[in-house]
C-alpha cells in the first residue's frame, strides 16, 4: 500500500478532544481501498476510538488526531506537501 499521501492541508483544532486535522490524498474509489487504508491506520497508529478519527472527503480523507505525536508522525513520515512537487 502507498504510504506517502498528498497533504492537502492541516491545522490545529480548538475542539476539546481532537487537537489536529490533516486532509490527506488517499485513493478511495473502492471499498477495498478504504479498508486497506483503515487497516494501515490501525497498524500504524493503533485503534481509532479516542486516538484518531476519519471522515472520507472529496480529496481523500480527513484525519483528526488527539495526540500531537500521532499528528506529527503522520505529517512528517507519511505525507508529501503538495507545494513541493
Amino acid at each position: 500500500m502507498l504510504t506517502k499521501f498528498h497533504n492537502w492541508g492541516s491545522r490545529e483544532l480548538s475542539d476539546s478532544h481532537w487537537k489536529w486535522i490533516v486532509t490527506a490524498g488517499v485513493r478511495t474509489e473502492s471499498p477495498k481501498q478504504k479498508r486497506e487504508f483503515l487497516d494501515w491506520m490501525k497498524e500504524t497508529f493503533g485503534e481509532p476510538s479516542n486516538r484518531w478519527s476519519i471522515r472520507w472527503s472529496i480529496l481523500g480523507v480527513d484525519i483528526r488526531f488527539h495526540e500531537p505525536k500521532d499528528y506529527f508522525k503522520f505529517t512528517m513520515f507519511y505525507t508529501i506537501d503538495q507545494r513541493i512537487e
